[in-house]
């Protein structure tokens, strides 16, 4: 993994970032800082390494629900401050979809159009949600045609909508069957995907025992 050039970035992310760290760094060019001993230049890039690799595998690992047509949402709760930079990440790949990414404490909200970001932050995910379900509703009571133009939720209930597709549990068993005792790596699968970051991405793996197959699963369908 290489410094980029906007390293100051991800620096400023790092739960333990201070002014005066920020500023040492701003004072430093990205291979100045790749190949650096002294200390404290060290320190930095391994904090700016750390971001990269909490905001790479939360792109990897969150997985979005929908709410009705136009809203996803996903749980995280990482560790430094990368909630903004992975919400506008999957913002960017879902142009003219809302999403909403949090936990129960704080949440973030980005939605990509033309090329542009908006952005806010909210409290809570569960309120987050509950508020644009409202704000749907509202919208639909004022426009005439309300039916065919709601933006969230057609219904009314409280919860997030379950997908009828059942696509949430073909995932889940997907990650599930991708364990084979045989190909067994405790090692590298904890050096590639963390304990930490799983919990963080709301993923509920299962590791220690043959699971269902995709086959079995459509078999049942």
């Amino acid at each position: 993994m290489r410094v980029p050039e906007g390293f100051c970035r991800y620096l400023a992310m790092h739960e333990e970032c201070t002014e005066r760290l920020l500023a040492r760094a701003k004072e430093m060019r990205s291979l100045e800082l790749e190949t650096s001993t002294d200390p404290e230049a060290v320190r930095i890039k391994r904090m700016v390494y750390a971001v990269m690799g909490e905001s790479h595998r939360m792109k990897a690992f969150v997985r979005l629900a929908p709410l009705g047509s136009a809203v996803l949402y996903g749980f995280m709760k990482p560790r430094h401050r990368i909630g903004e930079h992975v919400c506008d990440s999957f913002a960017r790949r879902n142009e003219g979809t809302i999403v909403v990414l949090g936990n129960g404490r704080e949440s973030w909200i980005a939605l990509s159009r033309d090329g542009r970001i908006w952005r806010q932050r909210g409290g809570g995910m569960a309120e987050t949600l509950e508020r644009l379900r409202l704000m749907a509703a509202l919208k639909c009571s004022q426009d005439e045609n309300g039916e065919e133009k709601a933006a969230v939720c057609d219904c009314n209930c409280r919860e997030p909508c379950k997908d009828p597709s059942g696509v949430e549990d073909l995932w889940q068993v997907y990650y599930d069957s991708q364990y084979c005792p045989e190909r067994k790596n405790l090692a590298a699968f904890k050096r590639n995907m963390p304990r930490r970051d799983q919990e963080a991405a709301g993923l509920r793996l299962v590791q220690n025992r043959r699971n269902a197959t995709l086959d079995d699963f459509i078999g049942r369908k």
